[in-house]
Order: C-alpha cells, then structure tokens, then sequence
C-alpha cells in the first residue's frame, strides 16, 4: 500500500507532459507569378501573448532559411519575394517559431509545406528528331512497328504534361493518303488496313509523315513539337519479318 504522504506528493508536483506538434500548414504559389512582391501567402496563428518574441523563419533542419521568403512581423503573414519555378524546385519545407531574445521557444516549430503550382511553361520533346522504319509486304494492320518518344517536363499526372500524338501529313499521299495510323497516347505506329492491302500492291518507295506531340491532353491548346517518320517500302523483305527499325 502506498504512503498517504507519497501519494500527495505525486500529486502536488506538476508532470512533464510531452508538447503537441502543431499540424504541417499547407500553402500553394502559382508558378512564374507575374503581379507585385511581396506576394502575400498566409497568415500564422501566433499567439497574441507572445507579442514581444521575435517570429523566426527556418527550413526543415532547423537553419536559417535562405530564399524568396520571409515573415511579416507586424502581420504574421509568410509571405515570398520573388517567381518560383517548379522545374528548379517544387516544394518548399519551412519551420517558424516565435522566440525570445534568448532562444527561449514561446511557440512552435510551425511546419510550413509551400507546393509551387505548376504552369505549362515546358514544351514538349521527342527522343528523335527522325525516326526510320522498314516496312515490307505482309505487314498486319494494326500492329505497331514503332513507338513515338516524347517528355514533358511540367508536373506528372497533369494536364500540362499530358500528351497526344498525331500525324499531320503523308508524303506521297499515294496509293492512298490514310495508310499509316498513330494511337495517341501511347505513340504506336501502325499500317491501317487500307494501307496494309495498298502496300501489298505499292512500289518500292520511302513514305515520310510529319508527326506532332502535343500537351494538355485533347484540349485544343497546348504547346507543341513535331519529329519526321521515314518508312521504306521494300519488296524484297520476306512477308513474315515485318516491319523493321533503321538504325538512326
């Protein structure tokens, strides 16, 4: 059985109770602002009590934060200095605590995540200027003998990293100007059936098609780039091979 006197001094003496760490605040920048700075972001929720601290802005590992943000003393607000791009850095940690002369903490840290909003500013890429085929007769239509390459460097899983192929011209348009088809969203070139039949029957000649990949997906805007698709036709090929790749 515990001593009377032991158990009021439990209770008299005041526990250590661990401090609750203040929920990660969330907070987004359009990128490549282009109005004035500083650009307001949020207000922090000091304490008014703590009104003779000084408020202190710091990156995830506890350093002094060097870069387009700052705090607004008199206000509370982070705010940033200048245009963020996404491509150099899309997220930013932040931690701002309010402190005494002393370093004594009166409150925080406050965990601060700044996600720079992406813009489409990247114009989209192919891996190959030229790509080069050999296509023979006997060729199915419908089964890819390419692939198109592309990158965006906006944001994954975005609109503006979104992208759609298209071919945009034949040459020579004969015996018909449809013979090749281009899934698009996954590049894949293919004869369509009209063309497999017209192959069969076509001279032995170089088909060149002007092909685009396009971001934000089946909207009509976007930024674009185009690439070039050799195929030679050659008789000579045994039915059963295919299509073949160049080298490039």
């Amino acid at each position: 059985m515990v001593p009377a006197w032991l158990w009021l001094l439990c209770v008299s003496v005041p526990q250590a109770l661990p401090k609750a760490q203040p929920a990660e605040l969330s907070v987004e920048v359009p990128e490549n602002y282009g109005g004035n700075f500083p650009l307001y972001l949020t207000k922090l929720p000091l304490p008014r009590e703590g009104a003779e601290g000084q408020i202190v802005l710091s990156g995830d590992s506890g350093k002094a934060a060097e870069g387009p943000f700052a705090m607004d003393p008199d206000s509370g607000f982070l705010l940033v200095t200048r245009a963020l791009d996404r491509e150099e850095q899309a997220e930013y940690q932040l931690q701002v605590t309010l402190e005494m002369q002393d370093g004594h903490v009166l409150w925080g840290p406050q965990p601060v995540l700044v996600h720079v909003k992406d813009e489409n500013d990247q114009v989209p890429h192919f891996s190959q200027a030229i790509y080069r085929a050999r296509l023979s007769r006997g060729t199915r239509p419908g089964i890819p003998f390419l692939f198109l390459e592309a990158s965006d460097r906006d944001e994954p899983g975005t609109a503006n990293s979104d992208l759609r192929f298209h071919i945009l011209s034949q040459a020579p348009a004969q015996p018909s100007p449809d013979m090749f088809q281009l899934e698009p969203r996954l590049g894949a070139l293919a004869l369509s059936p009209r063309g497999s039949t017209s192959l069969d029957h076509a001279l032995e000649r170089t088909y060149q098609l002007l092909v685009q990949v396009k971001d934000m997906g089946d909207q009509a805007s976007g930024h674009q780039a185009t690439a070039t698709v050799e195929g030679r036709h050659r008789r000579d090929l045994w039915p059963g091979l295919g299509a073949r790749l160049w080298a490039c």
